[in-house]
């Protein structure tokens, strides 16, 4: 079971790294490619109480996913706003940044103290 786990988390890991060099987010749905902006950070991180966008421009929703992929939380987007995870519990997450029709903008990792 532990090493089914692990080996879980750690390809599911190398992929959203893979991912994330790659600067491209892929929409099959609209069959186009679309260019990640590499400003777009989430931050704090790692996180406590909160995190926030380093900016929100393009992004309608932020949803939060534990790393076997359950969805732990999701949040419309808002100038300036702080998303709460103080209620989380201590651990790594997968960040979806949602455009409009929920396009994937990219995914990124948090760490959440």
């Amino acid at each position: 079971m532990k090493q089914t786990l692990l080996l879980t988390i750690f390809l599911f890991t190398s992929l959203m790294l893979s991912a994330q060099y790659s600067q491209q987010a892929f929409d099959p749905g609209f069959d186009r490619t679309y260019s990640v902006d590499p400003e777009l950070k989430i931050y704090p991180n790692p996180a406590t109480d909160f995190i926030s966008l380093s900016h929100n421009e393009g992004i309608e929703r932020l949803v939060i996913y534990n790393l076997v992929g359950r969805k732990m939380k999701s949040f419309n987007v808002r100038e300036g706003g702080k998303y709460q995870v103080s209620d989380m519990p201590k651990g790594m997450y997968l960040v979806q940044l949602l455009g409009e029709r929920d396009k994937i903008i990219t995914t990124q990792r948090l760490h959440k103290q």
